[in-house]
């Protein structure tokens, strides 16, 4: 049995798992990231995380993988923005070679988690397959007979930027109506904190009644998808119309790489995921109306499995894949 690291890098913490080939977690750390414009540091935070794993790990280490937020050249182990850690151009992987001693495999985290879902979890019965996980931002992460797809520099999947008509809120990337400012968990927060501020203006006290307002203490700058999500269910109708936006544009962007990519399965995945049926059953409504009918119909739509660890499987898988691609050990 072969044994790997799978590190998944993140803007507060990164967590880093020893796992085997099928997958199966035998132990577990994290620490704390919070590094900005600092190179070096984080690279020591890095190399200390995997000699962690590697010193208390019962079974000998042969590579790692690691998945980076933002835009990766995962060939040449450069990260080519990342925002959270105010990073361009930057060369991850000769440093910490230097420190760690073990094969190295980079990859963009978004896709990491996509190849985790796509071999451990939810899509591990078939070979194309989208993974969106819906968080801060937007983003697909692409699995094409069973491989990445990168695209020509790295940026495929970038469906969170795609304009969706009508929407004209500002996005980090610099654009206006971007399908990220409204199908994301900052989005949702955004719209709900929005309704409710113009309810407030035109009948106070109803508004203050409502479950929303009782959910954030009436400071609507702290409303967070959760609020409105668990507002949505007890028939807050500010709550509800900002839920079914999100849910509709959703539906439109998946739509979009239903129709695209003609994959077998979309992986919908990240902290919004968590509010289940009240998601999906909205979203798959409007992929129905929104994509053509004879790709819909091939394409299921499905939760997310693997939840947190999506991104340390995936980094693993990485390696796994990487490490042993010549004699097929490692197959989606």
């Amino acid at each position: 049995m072969r044994h790997v690291i799978g590190l998944d890098v993140g803007g507060t913490t990164m967590k880093g798992a020893v796992m085997d080939e099928n997958g199966r977690i035998l132990l577990r750390a994290a620490k704390e990231t919070k590094v900005h414009n600092n190179l070096p540091v984080l690279i020591e935070r890095m190399a200390a995380l995997i000699k962690e794993l590697r010193d208390q790990s019962p079974v000998p280490i042969e590579s790692v993988g690691i998945g980076f937020p933002g835009p990766f050249d995962a060939e040449n182990g450069i990260s080519v923005h990342s925002p959270n850690f105010q990073l361009h151009q930057a060369d991850l992987r000769t440093p910490l070679a230097k420190l760690v001693k073990l094969p190295l495999f980079f990859e963009n985290d978004l896709r990491t988690a996509a190849l985790g879902e796509a071999m451990f979890g939810t899509g591990r019965e078939v070979s194309h397959l989208i993974f969106v996980p819906l968080g801060t931002g937007v983003g697909a992460g692409i699995v094409n007979e069973g491989k990445l797809v990168r695209g020509s520099h790295g940026f495929a999947g970038e469906i969170g930027h795609v304009r969706y008509p009508g929407l004209t809120a500002p996005c980090n990337c610099g654009k206006l109506g971007c399908v990220e400012t409204v199908a994301s968990a900052t989005g949702i927060a955004r719209l709900a904190r929005e309704r409710l501020d113009k309810e407030l203006d035109a009948n106070p006290r109803q508004a203050k009644a409502s479950p929303l307002f009782t959910l954030c203490d009436g400071q609507l700058e702290r409303i967070t998808a959760e609020q409105v999500a668990t507002a949505v269910e007890q028939g807050d109708a500010v709550a509800t119309c900002a839920w079914n936006e999100a849910c509709e544009v959703t539906g439109w962007a998946l739509s979009v790489l239903v129709n695209v990519c003609n994959p077998q399965l979309v992986v919908i995945g990240g902290g919004v995921c968590r509010a289940g049926e009240l998601l999906l059953a909205p979203v798959q409504a409007s992929v129905q109306q929104y994509a053509m009918d004879v790709v819909h119909q091939q394409t299921k739509i499905v939760l997310a499995e693997l939840g947190a660890d999506a991104g340390m499987l995936g980094a693993g898988a990485l390696a796994l894949q990487a490490t042993n691609r010549e004699q097929g050990t490692v197959k989606l």
